[in-house]
Order: structure tokens, then C-alpha cells, then sequence
């Protein structure tokens, strides 16, 4: 019988390649600045903002790469309104392009590093404590064999040896955490629930200048942002239900969106100082990676210094790593 001739894909994107081409310059390339590696380099998307196994299912029965092919699917279907948004800087007929542009703003707002290793850290203090509980006296534990045994679920002739259980679960408590699948699930359910969060809000769409070094994006692109402040360099915070939040999207080197709970869903122009304030916000909840067409944008620093630019970012103090 001939093998088959299927091949499963391992690396994973969070933020997907349609997306970062928004943010190529020349060959097709995203000039990167890396805060861990202390690095800047050229990549195109296929090389950036992904992870092995990032998406990977494992259930019998099931391609371990299921998930990752239904959403490059997802994403297919979407990009053509995305590029429709870039291209015209509109929403479209009648909105008609909106429900793209939500699709991907949740999207990459759950699904990415950062995400899913706060949920997994809730998650693993929840089940941790469920498992430790009964051991905090014997009484509790009796309750529990009790219980279990009530229910036909502890094993036949299983002694409940108190001393004995409690120590395995002390010696193993630390190798508890959610598995890989249950992450997955999480974030789909999480998706649904949010959609209509990023819904809410009123999009307005921002042209930088010609002249302006253009928008830059990031490996967490979702910023939520209060606003009249600079932020640079803030951990990112989830405030989505807070109506004093605004919601940050770049979408492209030449357009971005900011999503306010009021006004119009209009356009406007952004000088050279108003695109340096939104790469400033954008870049302060970067994970470890800031993308760009160039190295020629800019970003506000603080007070009293001048605008930074792409090419010097290295030698900011304000540039590191933020993903704990």
C-alpha cells in the first residue's frame, strides 16, 4: 500500500501571514527588531510571529494539524476583505468589510503566546488547588473516598491510605497543568464571547502621512489602550470591557484602526507626530518582536526627547522584553 503522501504542518503561526503582509517592504520582507535577541533582521511573513505545534491537536482519529489547517482556511476567506480595507482605507459598501476586520482583531486579541500562557497559569493554580484541597486534613480526604466510593468510582480493593496519597500529590502536584487540547478549547469558546466586545466599538480608520515612516506591528498587534497617555512600554492589560479603553489595530504600514465605544466610523489623516504616538502605544505591549516595512518609522519617547526612529530602536532603553 503507498504511503500517504499528506504532510503535517508543525510551524504555526499566532499572527497570521496575510496579516504581516501589510507590513512588507522591498523583496517581500518585514525589517524586524527582536528585544530578547538584542537583534534587528529582514524576514518575510512565513518566517515570523510563529511557533511549533502552536495549534496542534492531539485526539485519536483526529490530523494533529486540524486546527491549524481549518484556520488557514478562516484566514483565506477573510483576507480579501483585509486587503480590500488597506487598499481603500473603507470599511466598504454598507460596512460590508467590517465583519473581516472583527474577525481578525479577535482573533489575533486570543489566540497568541501572551494569551494562552495567562489562561494556562489561571488554570493551573485552579486545578492545583482542587487536587492539594482534600489533603489539607483527613477528615477532608475520608469525605472525598467516601464520596467517590458513594458513586461507584473508586476502585475495588484501592486502599485510601491518607499519609501515602498525600505525599504522591505533593511530589507531583508541580507536573500538573492544563494539557495542550484544553488551551485549544479555551480560546475557541473565548472567541465567540469576545467577538462581540470588539463589535461594539465604533472603528475609525487612520491614514498615515505621506512622509510619516508609516504604522508598525507587533507579535501581540491587539493593543488595548487608555487614551491620553503615552503607554510606551506598558504590559499589555486586558481591559476590553471598560469603556474608558480604546482599541488599537494597525493593519498595514499606511492604515490603522482605533475602536472608541462612541463616535463616527469615519477616516482620518495622521501627521508625523500623531502616527509616532500610535507606534508608541502599539510597540509598548510587543511580546519580543516589533515589524515594519522599513527602519525609518518613528515612535514618541518620553517627554523632552525627540521622535525615535526604527534604525536606532536598539540603543532605547524603553525596548524589552515583556512577556511575563
Amino acid at each position: 500500500m503507498p504511503k500517504s503522501s499528506r504532510v503535517t504542518a508543525r510551524k504555526h503561526h499566532y499572527v497570521p501571514e496575510m496579516y504581516l503582509d501589510g507590513f512588507v517592504g522591498r523583496k517581500g520582507q518585514c525589517f524586524a527588531v527582536d528585544a530578547e535577541r538584542r537583534k534587528p533582521f529582514r524576514s518575510k511573513p512565513k518566517g515570523i510571529a510563529a511557533e511549533r505545534d502552536f495549534n496542534l491537536i492531539e485526539a485519536p482519529g483526529v490530523p494533529p494539524d486540524a486546527l491549524e489547517k481549518e484556520l488557514a482556511n478562516f484566514e483565506g476567506v477573510i483576507a480579501p476583505g483585509i486587503k480590500r480595507v488597506r487598499e481603500t482605507a473603507s470599511l466598504g459598501d454598507n460596512g460590508k468589510d467590517r465583519e473581516d476586520i472583527i474577525n481578525l482583531i479577535t482573533l489575533l486579541a486570543v489566540r497568541n503566546p501572551r494569551t494562552r500562557a495567562d489562561m494556562r497559569k489561571v488554570y493551573t493554580d485552579v486545578f492545583r488547588g482542587m487536587l492539594a484541597a482534600p489533603f489539607e486534613d483527613k477528615a477532608k480526604w475520608e469525605a472525598v473516598v467516601e464520596a467517590m466510593k458513594a458513586a461507584g468510582k473508586w476502585p475495588e480493593d484501592e486502599p485510601s491510605d491518607f499519609e501515602g496519597y498525600k505525599k504522591f500529590v505533593e511530589e507531583n502536584i508541580d507536573k500538573v497543568k492544563p494539557h495542550q487540547n484544553f488551551s485549544l478549547e479555551m480560546e475557541l469558546g473565548a472567541l465567540e464571547r469576545l467577538y462581540w466586545y470588539f463589535d461594539a466599538r465604533k472603528w475609525r480608520i487612520l491614514k498615515a502621512k505621506e512622509g510619516s515612516g508609516g504604522f508598525v506591528t507587533t507579535d501581540h498587534p491587539v493593543c488595548i489602550h487608555r487614551p491620553g497617555g503615552l503607554n510606551y512600554g506598558a504590559q499589555f492589560a486586558p481591559c476590553l470591557k471598560l469603556t474608558d479603553r480604546d482599541v488599537l489595530f494597525p493593519l498595514s504600514s499606511s492604515v490603522a484602526l482605533v475602536g472608541r465605544m462612541e463616535g463616527d466610523e469615519d477616516v482620518v489623516e495622521l501627521d508625523d507626530n500623531e502616527v509616532a504616538d500610535f507606534n508608541a502605544a502599539v510597540m509598548g505591549y510587543a511580546i519580543k518582536q516589533i515589524y515594519a516595512a522599513d527602519d525609518q518609522y518613528r515612535y514618541t519617547r518620553p517627554s523632552g526627547k525627540p521622535l525615535g526612529k526604527g534604525c536606532t530602536l536598539l540603543q532605547d532603553a524603553n525596548l524589552k522584553v515583556r512577556e511575563g
